[in-house]
């Protein structure tokens, strides 16, 4: 008798217990050597998807472009939930170019570098290897840029244009598939992009709004049931957009930047840390079925990795930084805040999806071959371009002088979970060696009335906060403030690096 799928669950559900956890304790390396965790798991899709039998059984094509595009959507609903309008009120011109404009220029540039280093490759192949590799990873920038401080505008740059470029590269795939693949280039098309883009930003916006005033009348104290809410909310707002014709991963975004930017958001925090790990998890899902896709018998010519490992390091030292400089120096970006913006531009497991598109096109054995060895190259830029900036990450941001000191990370987390958003929030501060408030009693302090002092912990002890209390370096103070009094506060206790 075989082995049934009951006898089999055990063994099956330790293995991705134990890979779960790896992805999980890597997070703190990641972060350190630049490289996402999940990519690992690339390597063990590699080693399921070289058994023929269990790839067709766990992944194909149609099923990869279903999963990716659900986990996309939710990375990107992270995205927008944390991006902050008031930060980025400054660079949201300049993201939205580079998110259009530049994935276009990125996309051109990359096919002609790509159809000089191939010259078997035909234009119509050359420009769907440039709009696969054209844009940056929401997933992959949120992750390995983590707690950096970076001077200037570059963070809230390049976060908002990877929340905002998928759309634009997934248009452009399809539109460069019909001439990968023999035919002609439809002027319809660029008609066709402009409502995907216009269209699906207006019904995420739409969504969001009807969703915030939905959210603010509902009368549910628990907080568990609000994320279930949000995935919902994702799900509705990418369906709706793609039956709309429009882009449902930018209908996803700006629907969760709305909901993030309202005022009115019950349990904010428990919501975004349920999308926190989510999108963690969506970003290990996109990664596995990479490597369950990739053919290993492919990987292993020689010209494939050699020009993978090219063509990546093209897009790193020359698409990419010619397209930011080109866009970002006109309109005032310094010299260093440009090559910061340039660099950062990390590619993630998104070709995965976009190289589905082409694949679920093509008819025939040998389209089907010529662009299954496509898809080892991109296989290979996808590795290739996740290591090359991400591992140099903070090494060039000193070497640009726009890293600043990490900030001080308290021991001990305090967070109000309420369901009405108060005027107020918690915030844990380090008292630095000679900060004004150092070696002063509470009643000596000067601190602003806005300002309430609430728990002190030193060591592991917590005190109570009273008149004679006097402030040392280390100790770890809870206050609740304003927004607006933030930079105050910061600086009484010493933390000016902000």
């Amino acid at each position: 008798m075989g082995v049934t799928v009951f006898q089999s669950l055990p063994i099956v559900l330790v293995v991705l217990g134990l890979m779960l956890a790896a992805a999980a304790l890597g997070t703190r390396l990641s972060s350190r050597i630049g490289v996402p965790t999940s990519l690992a798991f690339t390597a063990v899709g590699m080693m399921v998807g070289s058994q023929t039998d269990l790839r067709t059984r766990i992944l194909d094509w149609d099923a990869a472009y279903a999963v990716g595009n659900v986990a996309l959507a939710l990375i990107l609903f992270y995205g927008g939930l944390c991006t902050d309008v008031r930060r980025t009120r400054g660079v949201w011109g300049p993201s939205i170019l580079l998110a259009t404009v530049g994935v276009v220029g990125v996309t051109l540039a990359t096919a002609g570098i790509s159809w000089l280093l191939f010259p078997r490759i035909a234009w119509g192949e050359a420009l769907l290897l440039g709009a696969v590799l054209g844009s940056t990873d929401a997933a992959s920038v949120l992750q390995i840029l983590g707690n950096e401080r970076i001077a200037g505008r570059v963070r809230e740059t390049v976060e908002l244009e990877s929340g905002l470029n998928d759309p634009m590269a997934f248009v452009l795939v399809a539109a460069f598939t019909t001439m990968a693949l023999g035919g002609p280039f439809e002027a319809g098309a660029i008609s066709h992009i402009a409502w995907e883009m216009l269209a699906g930003a207006a019904i995420g916006l739409a969504i969001g709004w009807a969703s915030d005033l939905a959210l603010a009348a509902f009368e549910e104290d628990s907080p568990e049931v609000y994320p279930v809410i949000t995935v919902a909310l994702a799900l509705l707002s990418y369906g709706a957009a793609s039956m709309a014709g429009a882009s449902g991963l930018l209908a996803v975004f700006m629907t969760a930047l709305t909901l993030g930017n309202s005022g009115d958001l019950p349990f904010r925090s428990t919501i975004v840390r349920f999308h926190a790990s989510l999108a963690y998890l969506s970003q290990i899902v996109m990664f596995f079925a990479l490597g369950v896709l990739v053919m290993p018998e492919t990987l292993a010519r020689p010209e494939l990795i050699s020009g993978g490992v090219l063509l990546a390091a093209a897009v790193a030292f020359v698409s990419r930084p010619v397209v930011v400089s080109a866009i970002l120096l006109p309109l005032g970006f310094s010299r260093r805040e440009t090559a910061a913006v340039a660099w950062l531009g990390l590619r993630g497991a998104v070709p995965i999806i976009l190289m589905t598109i082409p694949m679920l096109s093509v008819e025939g054995a040998h389209e089907h071959d010529r662009l299954a060895a496509g898809f080892g190259l991109v296989f290979v830029c996808v590795v290739v371009g996740s290591i090359i900036p991400g591992s140099t990450v903070r090494w060039s941001l000193r070497l640009l002088r726009l890293r600043l000191p990490p900030p001080p990370r308290p021991s001990a987390m305090i967070e109000l979970v309420t369901k009405t958003p108060l005027d107020t929030r918690m915030l844990m501060l380090v008292v630095q060696p000679g900060a004004p408030i150092e070696g002063k009693l509470l009643a000596d302090a000067r601190i602003p009335g806005e300002i309430t002092v609430a728990l002190l912990v030193r060591g592991p002890r917590t005190q109570r906060i009273r008149g004679d209390t006097r402030f040392e370096a280390g100790d770890e103070v809870a206050v609740s403030l304003p927004d607006r009094m933030i930079p105050v506060a910061r600086q009484l206790f010493g933390d000016v690096h902000e």
